[in-house]
């Protein structure tokens, strides 16, 4: 899905009478609490679809395969979704 059909889809949702302003406020305002969210506990769970969360990757030894040399990646912070159920997206 793409952001312009995201769009359209949070539109019809939400009545299709809003305007294509209103839903992109809308995404954004979802995107920035879960943003928020993030910044301040690490995790953000919304019921009944998933979890976002901060996981940190240990360093770790990658190897070139083009020319066998190895580089040393640094220890990171990743961003992780767990969905709530797996069967959700099938409904």
């Amino acid at each position: 899905m793409t952001h312009t059909e995201l769009l359209e889809a949070i539109r019809l949702a939400l009545g299709g009478t809003a305007t294509q302003s209103a839903a992109e406020l809308a995404l954004h305002a979802v995107t920035r609490a879960i943003r928020d969210g993030l910044a301040e506990d690490a995790c953000v769970k919304l019921a009944g679809f998933g979890t976002f969360r901060y996981k940190t990757v240990a360093e770790r030894r990658l190897r070139l395969p083009h020319n066998g040399k190895s580089l040393q990646l640094p220890r990171r912070r990743v961003l992780r979704f767990t969905p709530t159920n797996k069967n959700i997206f099938l409904r």
